[in-house]
């Protein structure tokens, strides 16, 4: 019997940087401490992992023309300049008579979070950070057009990795997911597993992506790619479930979703692992949304106390990483 092929993809998640960033500055950090918590996974992914990048734009010098980008590499351009307009600080500069600001004391009342001032830091850097500079790729994905772009561009890159295995009969995929790489990795496992289903990406993708689509999807229905395991880190699937009138019928009838709909068939082996920080206000625990398995483990976890930085450093997290390592390690033998 051959021995089964296991490919690992990794997918990043939304980028708050203001600069331009490599996600393989995550990714092989990430890849060497799993390898050296377990050195079996060498062997096990010989050539290591497929990294996606997606949504932010690449360091070079000199910085690419504008037109050089792709739409979702202009995201991070988009957003700086959103937030030049739009961030605290400039308004405070501002000082033309149509911009009216409250005094911080009137006759009347004090503006209170003025005497709190780490109050009112740590609220505008979140506002300001995580939500005008990471959230907005969150929006975009939201949109008809925004999702057909990033998906373009995440299942291109895969698909295109994946041609080498087309004939392969065992292929195991080891999804690792960060913030609304989670939800990436949830969509394109319930394009290829979902039964009875007639994936979006069809519509979507180009006629040569769409035809590896295809031909995968039809390798799943037959039990010949299958899910290895899946590690989501600061899930946001519980805010996406919104996005689908089929989900919002389901939950709000008290029903729950089925992970068999993304290939978590194993009844007995651990296949999904979920790891969230309460301090994180973009990442939730995502396990009680799904019909009770034992194939699903949630930990919960500390990335850090600061709300931003939790959400950003599950990729160094010494639980993540030894547990994921398990996870790749038992399903990848």
């Amino acid at each position: 019997m051959s021995k089964p092929i296991n490919i690992l993809i990794m997918v990043h998640g939304m980028s708050p940087s203001n600069k331009p960033r490599s996600p393989f500055d995550l990714y092989e950090p990430f890849w060497q401490a799993l390898v050296k918590n377990a050195p079996q996974l060498q062997e096990i992914f010989p050539i290591g992992y497929i990294g996606v990048e997606w949504g932010h734009e690449l360091p070079e010098t000199p910085p690419p023309d504008l037109s050089a980008l792709r739409t979702d590499q202009k995201l991070m351009r988009s957003q700086n300049f959103l937030h030049s307009r739009v961030c605290w600080e400039a308004i405070q500069r501002d000082n033309d008579s149509t911009n009216v600001k409250m005094a911080e004391l009137t006759a009347n009342k004090m503006d209170f979070p003025s005497f709190t001032p780490i109050i009112r830091q740590l609220i505008i850097g979140l506002r300001e950070s995580v939500m005008i500079m990471g959230f907005g790729d969150v929006i975009f994905y939201c949109s008809q057009e925004g999702e057909t772009l990033i998906r373009q561009v995440v299942y291109g890159q895969v698909l295109e990795k994946l041609d080498l295995y087309r004939d392969a009969k065992d292929v195991r995929l080891h999804l690792v997911g960060h913030s609304l790489g989670v939800t990436l990795c949830h969509d394109f496992l319930y394009g290829l597993f979902a039964p009875d289903h007639e994936p979006d990406f069809y519509q979507q993708g180009s006629t040569e992506d769409v035809n590896r689509f295809r031909w995968w999807r039809n390798k799943a229905q037959r039990g010949e790619l299958v899910v290895g395991s899946l590690t989501s880190t600061a899930s946001q699937i519980p805010l996406f479930a919104m996005r689908k009138p089929k989900i919002v019928e389901m939950l709000a009838a008290e029903q729950l979703l089925n992970a068999r709909d993304i290939g978590i068939l194993s009844q007995q082996t651990v296949k999904w692992k979920i790891f969230y920080d309460i301090d994180d206000i973009l990442g939730f625990g995502t396990r009680r949304l799904y019909q009770p398995s034992p194939a699903i483990m949630e930990f919960q976890v500390d990335t850090s106390d600061h709300p931003g930085d939790a959400h950003n450093n599950y990729w160094q997290n010494p639980t993540v990483i030894a547990e994921t390592a398990k996870l790749l390690l038992v399903n990848g033998s």
